[in-house]
This record gives C-alpha cells, sequence and structure tokens, in this order.
C-alpha cells in the first residue's frame, strides 16, 4: 500500500468558536525549503569558490566540498 498526497477539494472551516490556525500543507512550505538551501549554497559556491555546507554548517568549497562532512554539489 503506498501513500498518496491530495489537494482537498475546498478547505475546511474551522469548528465554530475555534480559534486554531488552519494546518500548515504539504505542499505550501510557510519558510525556505530544501531547495532554496542548496540553490544558495550553489550560488555561493559559484560566485566565491566557498559556501556553508547545508548539511554541518562546516566549510564547503566548489573543489573539495565540505572540509567537515565530505558533502558534496556536483
Amino acid at each position: 500500500m503506498g501513500a498518496v498526497a491530495t489537494r482537498d477539494a475546498a478547505p475546511r472551516a474551522p469548528a465554530s468558536g475555534s480559534a486554531e490556525p488552519p494546518a500548515q500543507r504539504l505542499f505550501e512550505p510557510q519558510g525556505p525549503t530544501l531547495e532554496d538551501a542548496i540553490l544558495a549554497t550553489w550560488e555561493e559556491l559559484v560566485s566565491r569558490d566557498i559556501a556553508t555546507c547545508p548539511v554541518c554548517s562546516g566549510e564547503m568549497s566548489r573543489a573539495g566540498g565540505c572540509k567537515h562532512c565530505s558533502s558534496r554539489l556536483d
């Protein structure tokens, strides 16, 4: 059995008298996404050859990857 993410046809109205905000949706991120973090790191590597590693926050170079955890963006 697999899981499938779908959109509701219409948002559900909160119960009367409820002041709770609607739950965060799976495909509507409220902050920076993983894609945003990787693209920002890549742009920094291209422009400066050094960036902060998105995995461990160590120093990452374009040629050698992260000095601390060995992560690479190729």
